[in-house]
């Protein structure tokens, strides 16, 4: 049994979601998230590490779920309650904008299939594991693990379509 399905046959018990998930560790908090947006028919690349300018600056994103035209990149935080959270959530959102736009040369190299797309947007994402409702900062969302599935339904919507990247440039710019 996967994890998901762990989850969720304990949800069916009764089990709030917050209080399954917050014991997880950080792997398997990521892992989950995954599943969500694997479960919601995108495709889904953990862990993708990349290099910009001849390698000496690396990245790296916790999920990337790919969903024509979309392209959502999620760095996930497993942070329990403590002080200077929403300062430490700013500054991670800082960072995601940071990776989410280096990682627009990227895609090509990351997903090739994304070629064939006329354009692709890229939407960053922090998943927490404790906070309220979606909000954004600088561009990057921040939505809690609980309403993972409602970000989701809403991104399919447009409603957090982010930064444009014209496909067929990056076709040419890389000749293919």
């Amino acid at each position: 049994m996967g994890l998901l399905d762990a989850i969720r046959e304990n949800m069916e018990r009764g089990a709030p979601l917050e209080e399954l998930v917050k014991d997880l560790c950080w792997k398997d908090f990521e892992g989950f998230a995954a599943d969500i947006f694997s479960e919601n028919g995108f495709i889904v690349y953990r862990n993708v590490r990349f290099a910009t300018g001849s390698g000496r600056r690396r990245y790296e994103i916790d999920v990337a779920a790919f969903q024509r035209p979309r392209v959502v990149l999620v760095d996930c935080k497993h942070w329990g309650v403590r002080a200077g959270k929403s300062s430490g959530i700013r500054g991670a959102a800082v960072k995601q904008g940071i990776r989410a736009h280096q990682f627009e040369g990227k895609l090509p190299e990351v997903f090739p299939e994304a070629t064939a797309w006329e354009r692709a947007l890229v939407i960053p994402v922090i998943v927490t594991l404790h906070q309220e409702e979606v909000i954004e900062h600088n561009g990057v969302f921040v939505a809690p693990i609980f309403k993972l599935n409602q970000f989701i339904e809403e991104l399919r919507c447009g409603i957090f379509d982010g930064r444009e990247i014209k496909v067929t440039s990056l076709r040419q710019f890389l000749g293919v």
